[in-house]
């Protein structure tokens, strides 16, 4: 028996043209009004190039993550502060979140959004901590959640981030990856596909 009938016996073969909706089976989660959740493991990697106003950002520096729209509790989450990385921070933090899903009538109504702002920290006189907007970057929901790869997959990204004034104001790099449920075990490897 050849490699290809076995893998086809095993399993039967997906079909790329569906759309992966979670269902009662599935990992997902009902969160606030009813609607199903999903866990997403972000890892905030590192920034560069960033500046404050036209000079180099020089320390304390941290990104915040959220989903516009997002019904469920914790819905920004953040990196610890790099106090020493300037204009090229790094973090390697792993954050999770979880997210709501939008129904199928909302998604052809708009798409969702993950907003990554990379802030810099201000002490104040007090002690008390103030934060100054270094950067913003809107990402779509669909560049790590979109129907091209499995559950689990891995996402690199890198993206563009913008100041409050419209200008380019550096790159942040961050992984981002959808939490499946362990239990499943019957899904075959993404390169067997």
């Amino acid at each position: 028996m050849s490699r290809e009938s076995l893998l086809l016996s095993s399993a039967e073969k997906p079909n790329p043209s569906k759309e992966t909706l979670p269902s009662s089976s599935s990992s997902s989660a009902l969160g606030k009004n009813g609607m199903p959740t999903r866990k997403l493991e972000i890892t905030a990697i590192s920034a560069e190039g960033l500046l404050d106003g036209r000079k180099p950002v020089k320390k304390n520096v941290f990104v915040a993550f959220e989903i516009a729209e997002n019904q469920c509790n914790g819905a920004i989450v953040r990196t610890r502060v790099d106090e020493v990385g300037g204009d090229y921070p790094v973090w390697e933090d792993k954050l999770e979140m979880e997210f709501s899903l939008p129904s199928s009538s909302e998604k052809k109504k708009k798409e969702s959004f993950m907003y990554v702002r990379v802030c810099r920290q201000v002490s104040g006189g007090g002690g008390s901590g103030k934060d100054k907007h270094v950067g913003t970057a809107r990402v779509p929901v669909k560049d790590f959640m979109g129907g091209y790869a499995p559950e689990g997959f891995l996402h690199c990204l890198s993206y563009r981030l913008w100041d409050e004034y419209g200008k380019r104001n550096g790159v942040v790099n961050f992984s981002a990856r959808i939490v499946t449920d362990k239990k499943g075990g019957g899904e075959r490897s993404f390169w067997l596909r």
